[in-house]
Order: structure tokens, then sequence, then C-alpha cells
């Protein structure tokens, strides 16, 4: 109770601390107990939200709502667009590595990747026959 009701403490994107007041009502916990609870390491909380069709076809009633904010404002959002910045300069590293790596000068090169490629492509738009026939089949 007392993380949930911690976590609620101040406003949420607005405060980063916030004031708890715990009122107990038979025995008061050991101070080592509330001393671990108020300082130890937080559980690790779990998006439970999950967009559904009935869900988005509510949204899409509300003239002033969007889906993309609704997804914004979800705790998994949240935890995710903290962690955009280290992607952003992951994906910016990634990216100067790969433009230092020496280009392909042999024919025979082009060819084989030509025809992975392709190969890929292909496999790919088999299996997604496949799923189709699978999911339309009522098994």
């Amino acid at each position: 109770e007392y993380v949930q009701m911690a976590g609620r403490a101040g406003r949420r994107g607005k405060d980063t601390t916030g004031t708890v007041i715990i009122l107990c009502k038979d025995d008061v916990p050991e101070s080592g107990d509330l001393h671990k609870m108020i300082l130890g390491t937080p559980t690790t909380l779990e998006s439970q939200f999950r967009l559904t069709y009935s869900m988005l076809l509510n949204i899409m009633r509300v003239e002033t709502l969007r889906v993309e904010d609704v997804m914004k404002r979800s705790f998994g959002e949240l935890d995710s667009m903290k962690h955009e910045v280290d992607r952003k300069q992951k994906l910016e590293s990634l990216q100067q590595s790969a433009s230092s790596l020496e280009t392909l000068t042999c024919p025979e090169c082009y060819r084989d990747i030509d025809q992975y490629y392709k190969s890929c492509v292909q496999l790919n738009k088999l299996k997604k026959k496949i799923q189709t026939l699978l999911f339309s089949s009522g098994h």
C-alpha cells in the first residue's frame, strides 16, 4: 500500500518529489521495517495497459481524444520515452559505424547479395501467405 500511495504523491510529470503521510490504525511498524519499506528497492512495475478494439472505438467516438495521446499517457509508453534519448544516441553511433564500413568492390559479391535479398523477400511473402491461410481456415 505504501508503494502505491508514494507512487501517486505529487503531480505526474511535474513533481519530482511528493509527501506521503502514514496513518497507523493499529500497530506502528518497527523502525527497521519502515526504513526498508521507504528506502528499499522499489518493486518493478509492469504496465497492464492493453489497447483493444473496443477501446479504439470508444476513443474514436470522442473527437478531442486521439489514440496517440492515450498511448503517450500509458505507463509503458512513458517508460519507453525515458529511454528514447539513449536509443537515438545508439542509432547515431551505429549509423556512424555503418558509414565507415568499406564498400564492396567485386561484382560477384553484389550478385550474391542481390540474390540473397530476393530470396529473403520471397520467403517473407510465403510466410505471410501461410499465416493468412492458417488464420482464415478456422483452426
